[in-house]
């Protein structure tokens, strides 16, 4: 049993460079972050986009957790392309992470905004991964 290295290097770069987007995307147009407050950074954003523009805002606040969203769907397919049952139950762990997460802070379990454009954002982001991921990762599967 073996996966097709090739492809599977092809999607963890895949992944890698949405991580990566997804960051530099945030750092680019947000303020503050949190981390930085709590380190005492000090913080500067570097571009100023108005938000009213429907399509700034998806930039400025949406992009970048679609893009952290796939790169995670990604990795955890990647990592877990066996049948067995924990790795089917991480992968349904994975795809319900950001809605639970803004579940929790809308009751204010946890630190941050609830957004129903996030919720909107993670579910495109559901559906593209889904609609791909047969033609992505049959051939990572685990072959007899």
């Amino acid at each position: 049993m073996k996966h097709n290295i090739h492809n599977l290097l092809i999607i963890l770069t895949i992944s890698f460079i949405l991580l990566l987007l997804g960051t530099g995307i945030y750092f680019t147009f947000r303020t503050p972050i949190r981390i930085f407050e709590m380190l005492g950074i000090t913080q500067y954003q570097i571009v100023v986009l108005e938000c009213q523009n429907p399509f700034n805002y998806f930039i400025v606040y949406c992009s970048s957790d679609a893009l952290w969203y796939m790169s995670l769907l990604l990795l955890q397919t990647c990592f877990l392309a066996g049948k067995g049952l924990l790795n089917r139950l991480l992968i349904i762990i994975a795809i319900i992470l950001p809605f639970l997460l803004e579940i929790f802070q809308y009751f204010e379990i946890i630190s941050g905004t609830f957004d129903w454009y996030d919720i909107l954002t993670y579910c495109l982001t559901l559906i593209f991964y889904l609609l791909c991921l047969k033609k992505l990762f049959s051939p990572l599967h685990y072959k007899s």
